[in-house]
């Protein structure tokens, strides 16, 4: 495994964590709903392909299993931080699913992968 892989995984993992709970009065998003969702998607795609490496390393046959929990469970517990850790920001189901789809379109093209399909 390289640590560089590792540290971007880390890196981008703490740049979520600041965006998602950093307070946004002066951020409004009104009528670009599907645009914040497409960077949820995108956000978590990119989060995905990045800790791919890391989890083969540490997990092996069921890396990518447990790649796809780690994944969903960062997203919903960014949300729940958005609700309860942050005056300004609120927690979405939307959010959450367009966060799934993202790690979900990553999870299908790693299996593809992995079959040689």
């Amino acid at each position: 495994m390289s640590k560089i892989n590792l540290i971007f995984a880390l890196v981008y993992s703490a740049l979520i964590i600041f965006l998602g709970l950093s307070e946004s009065e002066t951020i409004t998003v009104e009528g670009l709903q599907l645009n914040d969702k497409l960077a949820h998607f995108i956000s978590f795609l990119l989060f995905t392909f990045l800790w791919k490496n890391s989890f083969n390393y540490f997990f092996e046959k069921k890396a990518l299993f447990y790649l796809f929990i780690f994944a969903l469970i960062f997203s919903i517990f960014i949300e729940f931080g958005q609700k309860y850790l942050t005056l300004s920001r609120n927690a979405e189901l939307l959010d959450i699913v367009f966060n799934l789809l993202g790690i979900l379109l990553a999870y299908i093209y790693f299996s593809l992968k992995e079959r040689k399909i």
